[in-house]
């Protein structure tokens, strides 16, 4: 069925890339520009050697394809993105796992005056491989958040948030709970140069799961945001962290926020991440998990890019049924884009996973190769 669906795909590519070499620009625009709509579609084909991410797990060719519509207004104080989209998915061997997923989100962004800051609302339908269940999963994704910030005095700013988000499954008859988070953060920065800010906060998290169970994550970090140090920008922060169960149990561990971006030279850049933080699973079991990232990016000639990345981390699962278990990982990609405009674009990438487990269903490897063409008027 996905060799089907790329055939029938390939006289669209041929026209996308004919007409490609017109400029760039919005599909419609009205009101003197300040309201434009774009509309992009995608189409991806290759072969997941393992799409159910578990021991034994069996592997298929897939075809995604996906077409959405964005609007965009700048006009006022207040600037408006909104997209709709609906994003396809089939397998070869296992049409069961067929999906026709929809997505939705809006932004309303205020970027003038003494106060700025953001208010979104998102809602998606996801169906994707579970590492932690060793499982595919369907469900229901809805976000909405606030964010602001606000310059106390010269050198001193205040920024917060306040977030929601469910995770609603499709089918619980396998065990899966739905998940519902609500967090509020507050931030203090002191501009200590005119490139660097020195920042410190405070973020509590709640969780509650539809089998009743119920957390809350107190955390204190402080960190440094802007240039870290000649070439390496972005923001680093560190510090503790609490969840506290409803059954009384409690856990600590420190936690962390890193992303930084190294600018080698004008062809090759490096961006790191590190993140620690306490979650959730889909079976209501507390994860304390640690991950890294370090990508490459190196730009060629003629709109042509090679990526590479590795990646590796660790998942402590704190109470539930998987309590007492273990899961290391590692992981690479490497891949290669092309980028005519934004009528055409192209990328083929081969990435690697290995899970190693102290439970025996989840120790697994997986590795996929992917063509995709991108295309947005």
């Amino acid at each position: 069925m996905g060799l089907r669906t790329f055939l029938c795909w390939m006289p669209v590519g041929g026209i996308l890339l004919h007409l490609s070499s017109a400029p760039a620009s919005a599909l419609l625009k009205f009101s003197e520009g300040r309201n434009q709509l774009f509309v992009t579609g995608s189409m991806s084909v290759g072969y997941d050697s393992n799409i159910f991410a578990s021991d034994g797990g069996q592997g298929d060719i897939f075809t995604n394809s996906s077409l959405a519509l964005e609007y965009a207004r700048r006009a006022g104080l207040i600037s408006v993105n909104g997209s709709i989209g609906w994003n396809l998915g089939s397998f070869a061997s296992n049409p069961s796992e067929d999906f026709s997923n929809p997505t939705f989100s809006l932004e309303f962004v205020k970027n003038t005056g003494r106060t700025t800051g953001s208010f979104t609302l998102g809602a998606t339908r996801q169906s994707q491989a579970d590492a932690s269940v060793n499982q595919r999963t369907d469900s229901w994704n809805y976000n909405a958040g606030l964010n602001w910030k606000y310059p106390v005095i010269e050198r001193y700013s205040l920024a917060g948030s306040l977030g929601y988000g469910m995770v609603d499954y499709v089918d619980n008859s396998s065990g899966l709970t739905d998940l519902a988070t609500y967090m509020a953060s507050t931030d203090l920065f002191y501009t200590y140069t005119s490139q660097r800010d020195i920042l410190g906060g405070y973020r509590i998290r709640l969780s509650d799961t539809s089998t009743g169970g119920r957390t809350t994550d107190h955390s204190l970090t402080a960190g440094v945001s802007g240039k870290i140090l000649a070439k390496l920008n972005g923001t680093v922060r560190g510090g503790y962290q609490i969840r506290q169960e409803d059954t009384g149990e409690t856990f600590g561990s420190t936690t962390s926020s890193a992303s930084v971006t190294w600018a080698v030279n004008k062809k090759l850049s490096l961006t790191g991440s590190v993140n620690k933080d306490f979650s959730t699973t889909a079976t209501d079991s507390s994860v304390d998990t640690l991950s890294f990232n370090l990508d490459a990016q190196y730009a060629l000639r003629h709109q042509w890019s090679l990526y590479c990345g590795f990646g590796a981390g660790q998942s402590d699962f704190l109470n539930g049924t998987d309590s007492g278990r273990h899961d290391y990982y590692f992981t690479w990609s490497t891949g290669v884009n092309y980028s005519l405009n934004d009528h055409f674009k192209a990328s083929l990438t081969y990435s690697y996973f290995q899970n190693w487990s102290n439970r025996a269903a989840s120790t697994f490897d997986r590795h996929s190769i992917t063509l995709n063409i991108t295309s947005r008027w």
